[in-house]
């Protein structure tokens, strides 16, 4: 079924080409919300989203006294890095509806019920995800995978472990795809990190509540990119 591409989406897709053919360079500060809503014919609100999928895919950051700005150091050419096949934008859509449904309630029950060699094994997981997200040629996916199977493991559901490790080979091949989309991008790979210490301090702290927030949070800012990589 062929998806119709929404207005934000568009946006950040001609934002992206603007970024790419040097209209907005590394370091330069992009026009504001009301002169983008301008220059596109469009309200604010799909301007907004849009900045907010190039903020979440690590393209442009927010400064303090206001204003967006194209980060320093990003890969070229930004459309093709960013384009993945049909195929596998299918694959990686119905994935992610299983993965909002499931994780968060999975970190809520990590919460109340991780033991003291769950913490262990997750905060072990999450330091190799910190030395792959520092290595330029790494994608962190095995330690990405490793994370998040660490925290259903803290539910001890047998259900959702048994779940997840049904879907093993779709969930690498997801990952594969997505994280393979950050090489370049620094400070996305420095937001990925920092949204998995977050789920690790709320089950270590033994705040479910906040834990299943911070997940969502995780979640929302992966389907803001994927919003981008899913061909429309």
């Amino acid at each position: 079924m062929e998806r119709k591409e929404k207005i934000s989406q568009k946006i950040s897709r001609e934002l992206l080409a603007l970024i790419e053919s040097g209209k907005y360079p590394p370091g330069s500060k992009l026009p504001t919300e009301m002169e983008l809503a301008a220059q596109f014919g469009a309200s604010r609100m799909p301007i907004r989203e849009a900045l907010s999928m190039l903020r979440s895919m690590g393209v442009i950051s927010s400064q303090q006294g206001g204003g967006s700005y194209v980060e320093e150091a990003i890969p070229f050419p930004l459309g093709q890095h960013f384009r993945i096949q049909q195929a596998d934008a299918d694959s990686i859509t119905h994935l992610f509806e299983m993965r909002k449904i499931l994780e968060p309630e999975a970190a809520y029950l990590a919460a109340l019920r991780r033991t003291p060699e769950d913490l262990k094994q997750i905060q072990q997981v999450l330091r190799q995800l910190e030395h792959d997200l520092d290595t330029a040629d790494q994608t962190g996916m095995e330690a990405d995978y490793a994370f998040h199977c660490s925290l259903i493991n803290a539910t001890h559901n047998p259900v959702m472990i048994h779940m997840l490790e049904s879907l093993s080979s779709l969930y690498h091949k997801s990952l594969s795809i997505t994280l393979k989309q950050n090489i370049g991008l620094k400070r996305k790979r420095q937001i990925v990190y920092l949204e998995h210490q977050a789920i690790f301090e709320a089950i270590e702290n033994e705040e479910p509540e906040l834990a299943k927030v911070q997940c969502s949070i995780h979640l929302r800012n992966v389907e803001k990119k994927l919003a981008l990589l899913l061909n429309p």
